[in-house]
């Protein structure tokens, strides 16, 4: 097995929970911009939304905000009923369990968990006061507390996360770290910047890939497949490169079109927006002095405790259903709580969104995101004009380009907004700031109108992008693979990532995407190496010691 990761080694910075903001934008991002749009991100600078990507060893695990939440149990069985057998949600749940080391058996239903998995899962070691009361005001308004990775979503949690004993863990830690030393039939090469999978066009045969690494552009070649694992906007630029996507695009490339798909169409994410913020009391605020900030530093150094230890109040996951929401027990908004200092928001709300330097542990304010989870609209994905190779993709989102999204964003804030009507945050003093953001002033605050100004100009995500690589059968047209991951009309090719998802589950994409790996990589044990290799209950990757691959270069 030969790993290539275009960005390098996962930092120990990257490990502070409270840090996660300020992994973005950095060396470890692909820092990806999406394109204009007349209905969103348009206060924004250029009209241009921030799209957060890992380039890192454990991608985006490496530089998210760890949340750990799998999605409604049909979510999973819609994308069988379009299609894709094996994808029910009785079927992937033994690789939800199968992946997991949960470290709370107490506090969740042990029937849809596991332990003693790679992937370590539970609640953080601190939490600030304001967290519980945010969760009994919920529970006020007659959302119960719930294990949110069970049969039911609709409640209010306090979440569980990607991390261990304070330490983010991502899959790169979770899965490779502990077996990278030991493996011999491992090899990782970091820094390697793949340029195209090589396809034998006559054969319809994928026989390896080429990279860029140290100014030399190596050529590998395989015996067995090739595993495309780049995520929703990397893996459809790769197929296109290699000549597998719309042909009209590929032309306009000179790229030789090996075979048609309709790869990087299909693109949706889970959107929200900023300027919905509570305000809270100095009582209960947890902003610091420089002192106070070194001194936490320290002791997390020494412990790993401590208010750096946890996400501040993104601890806190609420599903709700709106007016719009016909399905009986699937939400349609997910209310995540941001940490703010308010004065700097106000003062200059797109810098504040840019520069992000702040931990989460420390804040005065709540930014509250309604979060769209079943969104509509639907976006693409192109090769870049100037440089399709080594430039970013072009990314058209077409945000709120339905309606109906913009209703259930609208809708999302104005149940919110009930909470400052309950005792819970009465106690911590949040009040709603009504100060009008610049780019909506010219409607009146807190009308439908206001609300919808904003979502569209101070539009945000969640950075939880899908279905560029579509799963479906073979005469589903939207379809770029089969439900075992397969190109259509390619052999030994796999897409394994979320762009595969049809639709975006109604949660958070993390959790999702390790399940899909774990279910793939049995698929590819059990064709390799027959029915031995497959076993759900086995936990150890199977071993290999041949040499699979075969690596040559030459200097540019």
């Amino acid at each position: 097995v030969l790993l290539l990761e275009a960005g390098g080694e996962e930092p120990k910075v990257a490990e502070v929970p409270s840090f996660a903001p300020m992994l973005q934008r950095s060396s470890i991002d692909w820092n990806y911009m999406t394109q204009p749009s007349p209905h969103s991100c348009l206060a924004r600078q250029q009209g241009q939304c921030y799209w957060a990507r890992g380039k890192v060893m454990g991608g985006s695990s490496a530089i998210n905000y760890m949340i750990y939440i799998r999605g409604s149990p049909e979510d999973y069985d819609e994308w069988a009923a379009m299609g894709n057998p094996g994808w029910k949600y009785e079927d992937v749940l033994p690789y939800f369990i199968k992946s997991e080391d949960n470290k709370n058996p107490d506090l969740v239903k042990l029937l849809y968990h596991g332990q003693g998995g790679y992937q370590s899962v539970e609640i953080y070691p601190y939490q600030d006061k304001n967290v519980f009361h945010i969760i009994d005001a919920f529970r006020e308004l007659g959302l119960p507390e719930i294990d949110q990775n069970s049969e039911k979503q609709i409640g209010v949690s306090l979440l569980q996360g990607t991390q261990r004993h304070g330490k983010r863990q991502s899959t790169n830690s979770a899965f490779i770290r502990p077996i990278r030393r030991k493996r011999k039939n491992l090899r990782i090469e970091t820094n390697a910047h793949v340029t195209r999978i090589l396809i034998d066009p006559h054969k319809k045969t994928a026989f390896g890939v080429e990279y860029f690494k140290d100014g030399q552009l190596h050529k590998v070649t395989v015996k067995k497949e090739v595993i495309l694992s780049a995520g929703a906007i990397n893996s459809p630029q790769l197929l296109m490169l290699s000549g597998i996507g719309p042909s009209s695009h590929l032309f306009t490339h000179r790229i030789e079109v090996i075979h048609e798909l309709p790869v990087g169409l299909n693109l949706h994410d889970h959107t929200t927006m900023d300027g919905l913020v509570f305000a809270i009391s100095n009582k209960t605020a947890t902003a610091v002095d420089d002192e106070t900030r070194n001194a936490d530093v320290h002791y997390y150094k020494e412990t790993h405790r401590g208010p750096l230890s946890a996400p501040g109040a993104l601890q806190i996951n609420a599903f709700v259903q709106t007016k719009y929401e016909h399905s009986k027990d699937r939400p349609d908004i997910q209310y995540s709580f941001d940490s703010t200092n308010v004065k700097d928001f106000f003062t200059d709300p797109i810098l504040t969104a840019q520069t992000n330097v702040n931990p989460l542990a420390y804040y005065d304010g709540l930014t509250v995101r309604p979060i769209l989870l079943h969104p509509t609209s639907r976006g693409y994905i192109l090769l870049n004009d100037t440089d399709p190779v080594f430039g970013p993709p072009v990314i058209y989102a077409n945000t709120f380009t339905k309606e109906i999204d913009v209703l259930r964003m609208v809708e999302g804030v104005k149940q919110s907004l009930n909470l400052l009507h309950t005792k819970s945050l009465n106690k911590i003093g949040a009040q709603l700031v009504t100060i009008p953001l610049p780019a909506c002033k010219h409607y009146e605050f807190d009308t439908d109108d206001y609300w919808a100004c904003v979502a569209m100009s101070y539009t945000a995500t969640i950075f939880h992008p899908v279905g560029t690589c579509k799963m479906g059968p073979k005469d589903d047209h939207s379809a770029v693979v089969d439900h075992k991951l397969r190109v259509h009309g390619i052999h030994h090719l796999r897409v394994v990532d979320a762009s595969i998802m049809p639709k975006i589950p109604r949660g958070n994409t993390n959790a999702p995407t390790i399940m899909i790996a774990e279910k793939t990589s049995d698929d590819i044990k059990k064709h390799w190496l027959g029915k031995q290799g497959y076993s759900i209950e086995d936990r150890s990757p199977y071993e290999v010691h041949e040499s699979d691959f075969d690596i040559h270069s030459w200097g540019l």
